[in-house]
């Protein structure tokens, strides 16, 4: 894995990865309220291929674990092996069981439990990309 850190002020976006379209548009919702721009991914296979566009890398990537298709563990294990993406930071966010839970956390990511309160989503995302831009 990479050790370079993405530039926030040349990605000021953040990447919501989760299935479960109210979770992802509600995450979308509370993060563009704050001032930030959002981009939303139904699965980990239309995340990477929003990471691979050429449009910028995101300050932070919001995971679920748990999805049809490509599921969290697989992108970030694609993530990792591809030089261009393994900077880019994680959190996951996981409503999964126990198991999956204690899997989660030997991943070198943090780690958030759903239902998450939203103000531990936003105090979280300030942490990789900074203060929210003013909207005028």
């Amino acid at each position: 894995m990479s050790e370079r850190a993405v530039d926030c002020q040349a990605a000021p976006y953040v990447l919501v990865v989760d299935d479960d379209a109210d979770i992802r548009e509600t995450m979308e919702l509370t993060l563009a309220l704050e001032g930030r721009t959002v981009v939303g991914a139904a699965d980990g296979e239309a995340a990477l291929r929003r990471l691979r566009s050429g449009h910028g890398l995101p300050c932070v990537i919001l995971l679920d674990l748990m999805m049809p298709g490509m599921n969290g563990f697989e992108f970030i294990s694609r993530l990792h092996a591809d030089p261009e993406l393994a900077g880019v930071h994680v959190v996951v966010i996981t409503g999964a069981g126990v198991a999956a839970e204690r899997r989660a956390r030997e991943l070198p990511h943090e780690v958030l439990r759903k239902p998450i309160a939203l103000t531990t989503l936003l105090a979280t995302v300030r942490r990789f990309c900074g203060p929210a831009a003013r909207r005028s």
